[in-house]
């Protein structure tokens, strides 16, 4: 009789793992090519919504991040290896579900204020994607404050392709000139590398992606690197502003700040 009870426990728990398992969401990563905004959720239904939260891994049932006074909530619904996998929002009692992944090892950065400039408050949700020596990538979502649905933002590579030039030129074996354009105002140094064993002729950009905010004003810091492990020669500073043309959040000003070396 133990022998069997014994085996009925093993079989329900094998079940149940199985059942965990078969619910995991499909995680969407954001793209590093292209000139779109690049990030789309798919949201859920209430329904949907429900079921999510009935099947979180009770590992996860204190782990949640809020905004500054508590209007915005997101709580993680699986947990991967090294990252938590599809999150549930919630904005004043509004309920969604959200596939989004980010990173274990570093906390959402959770934002209720207005930054369309139309009087009402939106959810602003910074989640880091990967960060280590010479790399800090962010993602950012807007969001609705009434129907939680996500208010687009250009894309940085649509920034850079439109907004930024560039120019690396090769002055000796271990200086490179560099030249920056954006709005007008152009920077010229040179940059000193020891032992210059690539070949560039314009700065590279996505290994350093890190939003904050300012004022009421979402600012990311974007690095501008050289050579294949990363060297950061500068760093622009790109403040959004919102385009109701658009139904979106667009650059509004650049500033570029050099590292002389």
């Amino acid at each position: 009789m133990v022998i069997n009870k014994l085996a009925l426990f093993s079989a329900s728990i094998l079940m149940f793992s199985f059942l965990v398992g078969c619910s995991k969401d499909q995680t969407i990563n954001s793209p590093s090519t292209g000139t779109e905004a690049t990030t789309e959720s798919r949201v859920t239904t209430n329904s949907q919504l429900e079921n999510h939260m009935n099947t979180v891994d009770p590992s996860l049932d204190t782990k949640s991040w809020s905004s500054e006074n508590k209007e915005v909530k997101l709580t993680p619904v699986k947990e991967g290896q090294y990252s938590y996998e599809s999150v549930a929002v919630d904005v004043n009692g509004v309920n969604k579900a959200f596939d989004w992944s980010f990173s274990t090892t570093e906390d959402p950065r959770i934002y209720y204020t207005d930054v369309t400039g139309d009087g009402k408050e939106e959810a602003v949700i910074i989640l880091n994607k990967g960060k280590g020596t010479g790399l800090n990538i962010d993602e950012l979502h807007v969001l609705d404050g009434t129907d939680l649905s996500e208010i687009k933002v250009q894309s940085y590579q649509d920034i850079v392709a439109g907004q930024i030039e560039t120019g690396v030129t090769r002055k000796n074996d271990q200086t490179l000139a560099i030249k920056v354009k954006s709005q007008g105002k152009e920077h010229q140094f040179d940059y000193h590398v020891a032992g210059i064993n690539f070949k560039q002729d314009k700065l590279s950009f996505g290994g350093v992606i890190y939003y904050w905010m300012r004022n009421q004003r979402i600012v990311t810091t974007l690095g501008a690197s050289v050579g294949i492990s990363p060297q950061y020669v500068g760093d622009f500073q790109i403040t959004y502003k919102f385009d109701p043309a658009e139904n979106k959040l667009i650059a509004d000003q650049i500033r570029f700040e050099p590292v002389h070396r």
